[in-house]
């Protein structure tokens, strides 16, 4: 390959980005990642690809919209039959009143359409929506220090929080069990979390007092209970759904048969 040094002899200028100041584009402070947006973008996709989708992005549904009022209705036929009308008829003075008729009709119509409320994607959850983007966040800053075996409790106990916020799945609950449900989002969760950021690193392995566990051992132990707590009071869930698969294929091959 040809030798690509500088000339110290040339008077041209050499560099590995644009000399001429002119034509330079020195990039804003706005566009220059600071170093902690870096850190938090990185530690939002390691949790994201160690922990899976947040919680806050969970099962919605859209609320229909509404119908449209009787009214509307009523002027959007009127204009329709106007319009038709004045196709029809040969007087002129009645073919204006027709095409304005018909035109302020249809107007009318399209004012009320326009102003439907629309249908709007609501919560079916039955979690509080602000606890679980805080839990997200909670999380993301997490990930980078759970032990391995904490990681897999995680992912169970946001599996099972995922299946408490399919639609109608916390109104079939008992009102313990859903409040247990709401609890490890708003505070159970949480407080294990914290209380182990709060660890210093150098600790976290090692055992809190003579005779205890080391703060890893605690934060998964507190993780498990918390997964088994979920999975008792969700089996309801899962066998309800066991249940309705079992129906849909007794139906099927009873039409089979038919």
């Amino acid at each position: 390959m040809p030798d690509r040094s500088p000339d110290p002899n040339s008077r041209l200028a050499v560099g590995s980005q644009p000399v001429n100041r002119r034509t330079r584009r020195v990039p804003t402070p706005d566009e220059v990642e600071r170093p902690e947006v870096l850190q938090q973008r990185q530690q939002q996709l390691r949790a994201k690809h160690e922990l899976g989708r947040p919680l806050a992005a969970g099962a919605r549904a859209a609320q229909p919209a509404a119908p449209l009022p009787m009214a509307a209705r009523v002027q959007a036929g009127l204009g329709v039959v106007s319009l038709s009308g004045a196709l029809f008829v040969g007087d002129a003075i009645a073919i204006g009143v027709l095409a304005v008729v018909g035109t302020a009709s249809l107007a009318w119509a399209a004012r009320a359409v326009w102003r439907r409320p629309r249908g709007a994607v609501a919560e079916e959850t039955g979690l509080p929506a602000d606890a679980l983007e805080a839990l997200d966040g909670l999380l993301v800053r997490a990930a980078p220090a759970l032990p391995a075996g904490a990681t897999e409790a995680v992912k169970a106990i946001k599996a099972a929080l995922l299946q408490a916020q399919q639609p109608g799945a916390m109104g079939a609950l008992a009102p313990q069990d859903r409040l247990f449900v709401t609890q490890c989002v708003a505070r159970y969760l949480p407080d294990s979390l914290e209380a182990y950021l709060r660890l210093p690193a150098a600790r976290r392995a090692e055992p809190l007092g003579e005779g205890q566990p080391s703060g890893d051992a605690v934060l998964i132990e507190q993780l498990l209970t918390l997964q088994q707590g979920l999975a008792r009071r969700l089996q309801p869930l899962q066998d309800e759904a066991a249940e309705a698969l079992l129906r849909q294929q007794r139906f099927l091959q009873a039409k089979s048969r038919e």
